[in-house]
């Protein structure tokens, strides 16, 4: 034991000197190098010839019989100049790349398939498609190395790697991949929180008095227990999620499955670390009597907040960066799944893994001096309301109220409404920036008709602009998409679509649908792509990280006011308020006074309304910068999504809570509240 102590001392102290440090970046640098170069060369070879695929399939059109299409078909390959790929495998799946009018509306997705034959076995072919990807990630480790060999973990993370080799070699020759990836996945987060931690703590190290006391919130982070539990059970559990999603589920379902578990844990595993730790770390120095040694040295009470507040940011950030690494190299990993169908393949590249914009169609707005003439109308026609209203049954202002809802409610309705064997057409704006990326666009529509029957199908007539009629037989209640050819959006970004509730035969002659077809607000939408999946998932954590900011201001406000039982509980109430606050104005949505009600009954209903109503104001932007419901759904999250969040949620809300446990703590006798009687 002594000579394994002697030994990790000496290699301690030349992994510490400049000329240790210099070798073993160059052993690094070189290693590292010869391993990546034969990965990131093949994933650019690869793309190419993706790339020369889909170019050839753009004109394969199996109804016209091309030659593209037929040889596809009959051999399962496709010629590139002197050179044919393609595989028996591809020919079988080959029918099944074209549509109903023959063409191939998914080349790139075929592309990858076709060109999977060439893929080495080594290497995934849904990664080797992405170069800039993986000379990202090859880029990353060697910087993570270099870095840790400059921070003196290079003998820790050897250990690591070591322990973790020793776990997944067995599991490896047993062919349990999964497994395998998760030990490693633990070991690499560990690893890496542990580097970000040492960077932060060395950022840290100024003699000023608030980054002495960040520099202590983030040891005393690492050694309390209950952070150490949430930080382990978090570098454990993200890493074992992909293990209980059913393989056999169509891949994009997977990866969302993945993704909505993964951002959720992230935030809330960091939410409740930063409420407990951030009320835990002042009133315990304040119970403890710690805080009368640090007020008793140049450090006024503002700095001591500052930085209380300034090291739960830097662990939060710290926290984040791991996780989100650990969620988006995951949810590559489970791209390499294989997927059910070329239509699955495809959903995930360009519903999932993207950044979309939505827009939805222009629908008009009923005049208001037709809808006071149709309420007239309806009051003077309708002898029981007429009689409700002179009896006293219901006032006339409740009366008119009902019916104007009515009224708009069934104007707007009735533009979502199509009835059989109709046509209407539906017109989206501000879809330039789609037409310039050249990127096909989706429609996303969910229909109800008649009883809503999942068993059935029922034809609809897709029709943009001057293209042939698109037959599609939908599903209802199911939310599907088609794609939109680009050349049907106008110079202006303008697209005009046109719905026709019925079908048509072999020959080509149209019949009705049943029933009347119709759709809410959100079920007829344009989705076009407006940038990368990997920069939308940047965004997502930034916005989370917003809201933690004001978190640990809030906890850090409580905690220099209250105990720590009251202060946990003050921080949980908001911060459960904050993240319920949509279901409230469901609530308040539906939350009806009645007139006829005698005064006490009203006025205590109209304050129960009114606080309500400030609650669900308060905490909108609270409640209404979650990113996770759109990152799974690929639409875009806007940098202006993001800024709204910071300066309103992390700046100006931290900045009113840090102002009010200022305020309080400022005129605490310190010696008064500490210790135990």
């Amino acid at each position: 034991m002594r000579k394994y102590a002697a030994l990790r001392e000496r290699l301690a102290a030349w992994e510490s000197s400049l000329r240790g440090r210099v070798i073993l970046t160059a052993v690094v640098v070189i290693l590292g190098g010869a391993c990546a170069w034969p990965l990131v060369a093949e994933s650019f070879s690869y793309e190419r010839l993706c790339r020369e695929i889909e170019a050839v399939l753009i004109d394969a059109n199996a109804a016209q019989r091309t030659p593209v299409a037929v040889e596809l078909l009959e051999k399962g390959t496709v010629t590139l100049g002197p050179r044919t790929v393609g595989s028996a495998r591809v020919k079988a799946m080959a029918p099944q790349f074209f549509d109903e009018s023959g063409g191939m509306s998914e080349a790139r997705a075929v592309a990858s398939v076709i060109a999977a034959t060439l893929a080495p076995t080594w290497a995934p072919p849904s990664i080797l498609e992405r170069p800039w990807l993986v000379t990202g990630i090859a880029t990353g480790v060697g910087l993570l190395v270099v870095t840790a060999v400059w921070a003196g973990l290079f003998l820790p993370m050897v250990l690591i790697v070591a322990a973790c080799g020793g776990v997944m070699a067995p599991l490896w020759m047993l062919g349990l991949l999964d497994p395998m990836v998760a030990v490693g996945a633990i070991g690499a987060l560990l690893f890496s929180f542990l580097l970000l931690t040492r960077l932060a703590l060395r950022l840290l190290a100024f003699p000023f008095p608030a980054a002495a006391v960040a520099h202590t919130l983030l040891l005393e982070g690492l050694r309390q227990r209950i952070s150490l539990g949430f930080l382990g059970a978090l570098l454990v559990i993200l890493p074992l999620i992909p293990l209980t999603i059913d393989a056999r589920e169509p891949l994009r379902y997977q990866v969302q499955t993945y993704l909505s578990k993964g951002t959720t844990l992230l935030f809330v595993f960091a939410a409740c670390l930063t409420l407990f730790l951030s009320c835990a770390t002042v009133s315990f120095e304040i119970r403890d009597r710690q805080i009368w040694t640090l007020l008793t040295k140049p450090l006024s009470r503002i700095q001591y907040l500052l930085g209380k507040f300034a090291g739960l940011i830097i662990l939060n950030a710290i926290i984040l960066l791991v996780g989100g690494a650990a969620v988006l190299l995951h949810t590559e990993f489970l791209r390499t799944r294989p997927a059910v169908d070329i239509a699955d393949a495809a959903a995930l590249q360009d519903q999932v893994l993207v950044a979309r914009a939505v827009a939805i169609p222009d629908y008009e707005s009923i005049d208001p001096l037709v809808l006071q003439d149709s309420v007239n109308r309806a009051v003077e026609q309708d002898s029981v309301l007429r009689a409700d209203i002179a009896e006293g049954r219901r006032s006339e202002s409740e009366v008119r109220r009902d019916l104007t809802d009515d009224k708009v409610k069934a104007f707007d309705v009735q533009q979502r409404t199509i009835d059989a064997g109709k046509a209407r057409t539906f017109v989206f704006h501000g879809l330039s920036e789609a037409r310039a990326a050249g990127s096909d666009p989706v429609l996303r529509y969910k229909f109800h008709i008649g009883r809503d029957d999942s068993h059935e199908t029922f034809p609809v007539l897709f029709i943009f602009a001057d293209a042939p009629p698109a037959l599609v037989n939908y599903v209802p209640v199911q939310r599907n998409v088609f794609p939109i050819p680009v050349a049907a959006i106008a110079e202006d970004g303008t697209l005009s679509v046109q719905v026709v509730n019925g079908g048509l035969t072999n020959d080509l002659q149209f019949y009705p649908g049943p029933w009347s077809m119709n759709f809410d607000r959100d079920g007829f939408e344009v989705l076009h792509r407006v940038g990368s999946f990997e920069g939308n998932f940047g965004r997502a954590l930034l916005v989370d990280w917003s809201k933690l900011v004001f978190i640990a201001a809030l906890g850090v406000a409580a905690g220099s006011i209250l105990s720590f039982p009251v202060a946990v509980l003050l921080a949980f109430t908001v911060f459960i308020s904050g993240s319920l606050s949509p279901f409230l104005g469901m609530a308040l949505s539906n939350y009806y006074i009645r007139d006829e009600s005698d005064f006490a009954t009203r006025a205590f209903q109209h304050a129960v309304k009114a606080i309500a109503e400030i609650v669900r104001w308060a905490f909108a932007p609270f409640s209404q910068s979650g990113a996770t419901t759109d990152l799974v759904d690929g639409q875009a999250i806007s940098w202006m999504d993001v800024f709204s969040t910071f300066w309103k949620v992390a700046l100006a809300w931290s900045a009113v809570a840090l102002s009010v446990g200022f305020l309080a703590f400022r005129r605490k006798e310190i010696a008064i509240y500490s210790g135990h009687g």
